[in-house]
C-alpha cells in the first residue's frame, strides 16, 4: 500500500496515467478459424465476441475520433485488451490501416500506424485509441489526436497464440463540447463475456474484467459480474483466479491506496446450480472505495466432466451508479 500524500505522486501515475479509459465498448462480432485468423465485421452491432486464442486478428470497418457539425462534436471510439496465456514472453504487434492514405497518426505516422507489446507471461495489457483532449496532458502513447478522426482495420500478429478482446466500438456521443461527447459515447456501454475454454490450460479463459467503481472521472462507473453454471450431475467446485493487468483501491477514509494483485477463491456449485455474483463482492473489493482496474479471469474446474461444455459461465460488465465521487486525490 502506498499512502496518497499530494497529485505529483508516483501513484497518480500509476493508476490514472496507464489506465485512463481502457473502458469498454458495445458490439457484434463473428469468427473464422481459417488459417489461426479471426475476421470481425459489423463492430457497431450488438452480441457476443469471438473468443478463440489465435496468432492474428483483423478487425474492419471500425471508427476511433471526432468530427465537428452543425450539432457540435461526433465522437465513437474502441479500445484492445490482450492476454498471454503461455509460459514465455510474447511479441504482439499492431497495424491500424487507414481508409485514408494520407491520414496522419499522432506519432506522425502516415496512412499506416504501427505499434509493439511485449507481454510477459499469464499476464495481459489494455490500449485506448483515441486521445481525448482531457488526457492530452498525460501524453499518452495511442494513435488518434483529439481532433482526428480515424476510419479503417486493426490487425494484430502475435509471436504465439492469445487472446485480443476488442473493446467494440461506442455508440456516437455528440455535444458542443468535444470532452463530453467523448463521455457520451462511452459511458452506456456494456456487454456479455462468454468464458472460453482452454485446452492448454485446462482452465476457462474469461479474457477482460473491469472495475471502475467510485471513480471521480466515471461518476457512473462499470460492475463486473460472473455468472457461472455447473451442467453437470456432480458437484463441481471451481477454483477461480483473477489476475489484474493494474489498478488499485483508495479508501477516502485514510488515504491509503491498494494495488489489485492476483486473487484466488473456491466456488463450490451443486448439480446444475447457477451462480451469479459480482466480483466485487467475490474477491472482498470494498464497495466504499475509489477503483479502477481491468485484468482477466481462469476457471478450473476440479471435475474433468465439468470441462467444455460442463460449465457455462459469462462475465456481465455493464454501468454501475456507484454513488457521489468520493474524492479528489486522483485526477
Amino acid at each position: 500500500m502506498q499512502k496518497v500524500m499530494s497529485l505529483a505522486t508516483s501513484v497518480t501515475a500509476a493508476i490514472v496515467v496507464a489506465v485512463i479509459l481502457t473502458v469498454y465498448g458495445c458490439g457484434k462480432s463473428s469468427s473464422s478459424k481459417q488459417v489461426q485468423a479471426v475476421s470481425f465485421c459489423s463492430p457497431s452491432a450488438t452480441g457476443k465476441q469471438a473468443g478463440e486464442k489465435t496468432t492474428y486478428y483483423r478487425v474492419d470497418n471500425l471508427r476511433s475520433g471526432s468530427i465537428k457539425t452543425e450539432k457540435g462534436w461526433n465522437v465513437q471510439d474502441f479500445a484492445h485488451s490482450m492476454f498471454n496465456p503461455n509460459s514465455e514472453e510474447i511479441t504482439i504487434n499492431l497495424k491500424m490501416v487507414s481508409d485514408d492514405s494520407k491520414f496522419v497518426f499522432s506519432n506522425g505516422q502516415v496512412g499506416t500506424y504501427t505499434k509493439t507489446y511485449q507481454i510477459k507471461p499469464m499476464f495481459g495489457v489494455t490500449d485506448n485509441v483515441y486521445i481525448c483532449p482531457a488526457f492530452e496532458h498525460y501524453k499518452p502513447n495511442w494513435p488518434v489526436s483529439a481532433k482526428a478522426n480515424f476510419t479503417g482495420s486493426v490487425e494484430f500478429s502475435g509471436s504465439k497464440p492469445f487472446y485480443y478482446f476488442m473493446l467494440h466500438q461506442t455508440p456516437v456521443g455528440e455535444s458542443n463540447d468535444l470532452v463530453e461527447a467523448y463521455y457520451t459515447a462511452w459511458i452506456p456501454c456494456e456487454y456479455d463475456e462468454p468464458a472460453v475454454w482452454d485446452d492448454d490450460l485446462k482452465q476457462f479463459v474469461i479474457q477482460y474484467t473491469n472495475h471502475w467503481h467510485n471513480e471521480t472521472s466515471w461518476p457512473i462507473g462499470w460492475h463486473s459480474t460472473l455468472v457461472i453454471k455447473n451442467n453437470t450431475d456432480q458437484q463441481v467446485t471451481y477454483t477461480l483466479k483473477h489476475i489484474p493487468f493494474y489498478g488499485g483501491q483508495y479508501n477516502p477514509k485514510n488515504g491509503w491506496i491498494t494495488y489489485f494483485r492476483e486473487q484466488v477463491v473456491s466456488v463450490p456449485l451443486q448439480k446444475h446450480e447457477e451462480k451469479k455474483i459480482t466480483l466485487m463482492e467475490l474477491y472482498g473489493w470494498p464497495s466504499d472505495n475509489m477503483s479502477n482496474m481491468e485484468g482477466c479471469l481462469l476457471i478450473s474446474p476440479d471435475r474433468i466432466d465439468a470441462a467444455k461444455s460442463g460449465t457455462t459461465a459469462n462475465l456481465l460488465i455493464v454501468p454501475n451508479e456507484s454513488g457521489e465521487r468520493l474524492h479528489d486525490g486522483l485526477p
